[in-house]
């Protein structure tokens, strides 16, 4: 696992790791970051290169290349993690996998376990469920079809009140061959992935976390999500309103403030022992 993780740093304090999600940036985790330097040592990860790895990794593996990335870079420390969608479920993944490295851990919208059964929008699940190849994804988003599915998605994963309104289903030429990569590398993710082996480690985690999700999100419903946290045993919920899914982003000091109160707040056992 050669895979380089660059990241950004601020801040003193705790270690507190921000991931963002698939197809996101360092950028998204901006203003959260700036509200929480002063007291934690703020890390944002640029995944980018592991989520659309040449060479395919699946989700079990790009757990352990976070894994690795973090016993490098912080031997001997237990981090706080925080990850937003396909972040939110790296972030479960280490935490349920490599429980000795994460203290606590806080999830907004993030990914559920069998992802394609759940998201909410037909279209997702009919793009991200068949086994199409990259030319055939780039032919059919070339299509009426495709425009409608590509408008949604940036319904979804577009923050259009702070990055403007971007009219993605007109995309042509190489900016849609990249999105096409994008959707075939993701489908295949998603579709390899064993999700019965995470279901089954979710089940037996015991670590301290909070659960960050908006009331109309629109990838997940709240039934999802409060099926998710109830697996996870996850007690700890905070509905948002109108943040949509990247709610990072469109209410970035509401969930500054959330991460914060949560991570302050001393665990039981850590309440316990004083």
């Amino acid at each position: 696992m050669s895979h380089k993780i660059t990241f950004r740093e601020r801040g003193q304090g705790p270690i507190l790791i921000l991931l963002h999600g698939y197809g996101g940036s360092v950028h998204h985790w901006e203003t959260v970051a700036s509200q929480l330097e002063s007291q934690y040592r703020v890390i944002i990860p640029n995944l980018s290169h592991v989520y659309m790895s040449s060479d395919k990794l699946l989700f079990t593996v790009q757990v352990e290349v976070l894994a690795r990335f973090i016993q490098e870079h912080f031997p001997n420390e237990r981090v706080h993690l925080a990850g937003l969608s396909y972040g939110g479920a790296l972030s479960w993944g280490l935490a349920t996998q490599h429980p000795h490295l994460v203290h606590k851990m806080a999830l907004i919208n993030p990914m559920v376990t069998d992802p394609v059964k759940n998201f909410l929008p037909k279209e997702l699940r009919f793009f991200f469920s068949i086994p199409l190849s990259l030319k055939s994804i780039y032919l059919m988003l070339s299509t009426p079809m495709g425009a409608s599915f590509l408008k949604r998605a940036a319904q979804i994963f577009r923050d259009e009140r702070s990055e403007g309104a971007v009219s993605v289903e007109h995309l042509k030429g190489r900016k849609l061959q990249f999105v096409a990569h994008m959707i075939h590398h993701f489908s295949w993710i998603l579709r390899s992935e064993d999700w019965q082996f995470w279901n089954k480690k979710l089940f037996k985690y015991r670590g301290d976390c909070r659960l960050i999700f908006d009331e109309s999100d629109l990838l997940f419903n709240q039934d999802a999500y409060k099926k998710f946290a109830q697996h996870l045993g996850c007690e700890d919920m905070i509905v948002l309103q109108g943040a949509g899914h990247l709610a990072i982003k469109s209410q970035p000091e509401v969930v500054a403030q959330h991460l914060g109160e949560f991570l302050h707040v001393a665990a039981p056992f850590e309440r316990a022992a004083k």
